[in-house]
């Protein structure tokens, strides 16, 4: 039930702090936080500066030959660190069988079905991205869709970490985890959401009183008001 980063340069450095699994990427970040003032390679730059965890940074081209040199070209910024995220298609699946045989992590990204998860496991892929909302907006059921690659891989020796992305708030997520992926990935305001419960606080204001009667502490910063008893 691993979490992984994504967004913003604030966001990443967010992530990083609360000691996420790594870093995730794609073209509506870059366009959206960079707006096209910056090369993919210095965009790369500066995500690793921003963090030192691992950054999966998407790719695109229209052939696997292109895909496997620009993948290799970033990946000497940082050898260690440098992963990718490609399209899953026959293209990219075929780019991440090479990639991988040569050290390089890619996940297999925009995935939607068993039949690709089967595929980026057969090329050894370092993991998945199955698309949680947008899968449901296609008709697709993907809490199904996610069960049934849990249990496929859980069949397996060496299968691909399955990292759920496209969530659109904290059901999305729950759902995610419920069908039993390994990850889920998202920008930094939603795992604030995540860490959050009205239950939880309503329990913080409860002990308010009990606060308040051990010498030294103050509790103004409490809501008050709210009757019961914590457990």
């Amino acid at each position: 039930m691993r979490i992984y980063g994504a967004g913003s340069l604030d966001d990443i450095r967010a992530c990083t702090q609360l000691g996420v699994a790594g870093i995730l990427t794609n073209p509506q970040g870059f366009d959206q936080y960079f707006r096209g003032e910056l090369a993919l390679a210095e965009i790369t730059a500066q995500i690793l500066e921003a963090t030192d965890l691992r950054a999966f940074i998407q790719i695109h081209g229209p052939t696997t030959d292109e895909l496997v040199e620009r993948a290799r070209e970033l990946n000497t910024l940082d050898r260690e660190r440098v992963g990718f995220k490609v399209i899953a298609d026959p293209k990219g699946f075929r780019a991440i069988r090479i990639l991988q045989q040569e050290g390089i992590d890619c996940i297999a990204t925009a995935l939607f079905s068993v039949a690709q998860a089967s595929a980026a496991a057969t090329v050894g892929a370092f993991g998945i991205c199955p698309f949680v909302s947008r899968a449901r907006e296609f008709g697709i059921d993907p809490a199904a869709m996610l069960s049934d690659i849990r249990r496929g891989y859980d069949r397996l020796d060496d299968s691909p970490e399955i990292i759920a992305v496209s969530m659109k708030g904290v059901g999305d997520v729950e759902l995610a985890l419920a069908a039993g992926v390994d990850a889920v990935a998202m920008r930094y305001p939603l795992v604030e959401q995540m860490m959050q419960h009205p239950l939880s606080r309503r329990a913080e204001t409860l002990f308010a009183s009990n606060w308040a009667n051990v010498k030294g502490e103050v509790v103004d910063y409490l809501t008050s008001g709210v009757d019961g008893e914590a457990e």
